[in-house]
C-alpha cells in the first residue's frame, strides 16, 4: 500500500524514474524447516550436527504470526540453530494447526523439494560419523571426489533430518591463493 502511494505521488508530481524507491535484498536471514517435535529436532541439530541454539526455543501465537503464515489461530514452537555465521536454521513445530507429515519426497528432484547446504571440512569423515549415528543418507554411494574448481563442491552428500528435511553437505576444493 505504501509503495503504491509513493509511486502514485511520484507520477503525479513528475519525478523521474531515478528518484523512485530502490528495492534490494540485503542478505539471507534463515532457512525454515517444519518439524514434528522441536525437542527431538534440536537433539539432531545440536547433538549430531554440532550446531548451537541461537534463539529460542519459544512459543509464538497471535494475530501477527497468523497473518504472516496465512493461517488462523496459529500457535508454534520455534528455535533457531546455527554455526555463528549469520545464517540460521529455523525449526518450527506447529501446535495449531497441528504439523502434518508431507508426502515423502522420495526424489529430491521433485518440484517443491528443497534442501539447505553446509560446507564441511572433511566430508568422508562426516559420512562415517553420520552412518555411525544412523542418520538417513539419501545419496546412493559413499562420497567420491570429482574435479571441481573452487567454489564448487568436490564432495557432496545428501542426508535427512528426523523429519525428512533434506540437508546437503559439501566439501569444496581449496580456495585459490589471493582470491
Amino acid at each position: 500500500c505504501y509503495r503504491e502511494f509513493v509511486m502514485l505521488f511520484q507520477e503525479m508530481f513528475g519525478f523521474n524514474k531515478e528518484y523512485r524507491i530502490q528495492m534490494k535484498i540485503s542478505g539471507q536471514f534463515h532457512t525454515g524447516f517444519i518439524v514434528d517435535n522441536l525437542e527431538k529436532s534440536l537433539s539432531f541439530y545440536v547433538d549430531i550436527l554440532k550446531f548451537k541454539i541461537e534463539r529460542g526455543p519459544l512459543v509464538l501465537s497471535g494475530e501477527w504470526i497468523s497473518d504472516v503464515v496465512g493461517e488462523k489461530n496459529v500457535k508454534m514452537k520455534q528455535a533457531h540453530v546455527g554455526l555463528g555465521d549469520g545464517h540460521s536454521i529455523e525449526l518450527i513445530e506447529y501446535i495449531f494447526p497441528k504439523t502434518t507429515r508431507k508426502q515423502t519426497h522420495e526424489y529430491v528432484y521433485t518440484q517443491g523439494a528443497s534442501h539447505c547446504a553446509f560446507i564441511v571440512d572433511d566430508l568422508l569423515a562426516w559420512y562415517e560419523y553420520l552412518k555411525s549415528k544412523e542418520v538417513k543418507i539419501i545419496s546412493k554411494k559413499r562420497p567420491y571426489m570429482r574435479q571441481a574448481e573452487y567454489p564448487y563442491a568436490r564432495y557432496a552428500l545428501y542426508i535427512e533430518d528426523y523429519d525428512g528435511n533434506v540437508i546437503e553437505m559439501v566439501e569444496r576444493s581449496p580456495k585459490p591463493i589471493g582470491s
